[in-house]
């Protein structure tokens, strides 16, 4: 929690990652699968980042820390790939964002029951149960679900990036809210 607390704001970041890429996902479902390719190797990327960075900084703090520093090092690894050979075809890149949905929704679970943060748990379950859901979607249909991969990946963009949005924002708001407590108590003294 107490990690949560002080990096709220890279919380925000991500959720702003992916209420951007589902907003343009939904917008332009007949983008290009190279733009799509490169779109979604810079979310991951981020993302990765962001949870390399957020294992680092768990590691006295977080029994799960391994698993967020897995997680980005895996997400890391998928859009460097992605990246360097963007001639994908359709197929091959959807598997790999098939198979990078269901690594990342089931690492999301395990997090969601390793840690003892309640208030987190439920939004950590359901990304991970959407993102399971979503990997599932794709790999069963790889070739007819080209464009319907576009809509799912916009889809949990807006829901997901939502949640993530209301959880960094409410980690801030309590965060302050701590703090005026504490401020108050000391001027009352």
């Amino acid at each position: 929690m107490k990690v949560l607390e002080t990096l709220w704001w890279i919380a925000l970041l991500r959720g702003v990652a992916l209420l951007l890429l589902g907003v343009l996902a939904i917008s332009w479902p007949g983008i290009t699968l190279i733009v799509l390719a490169y779109i979604f190797a810079f979310y991951v990327l981020m993302a990765g980042i962001i949870n390399v960075i957020h294992g680092i900084y768990g590691i006295t703090q977080r029994r799960s820390w391994f698993l967020s520093l897995i997680l980005g090092l895996i997400q890391i690894g998928v859009s460097i790939y992605v990246l360097r050979v963007p001639a994908l075809t359709l197929a091959t890149f959807i598997l790999l964002v098939g198979f990078a949905f269901l690594m990342q929704g089931v690492l999301e679970i395990i997090i969601a029951f390793v840690e003892q943060d309640l208030g987190s748990r439920v939004i950590d379950i359901i990304g991970g149960i959407l993102a399971i859901v979503a990997g599932f979607f794709i790999l069963r249909y790889p070739i007819s679900g080209g464009i319907a991969f576009v809509w799912v990946m916009g889809v949990y963009g807006l829901v997901v990036g939502s949640f993530v949005i209301a959880v960094a924002l409410g980690f801030r708001r309590e965060m302050n809210g701590s703090l005026s407590t504490k401020i108050k108590k000391r001027l009352a003294l």
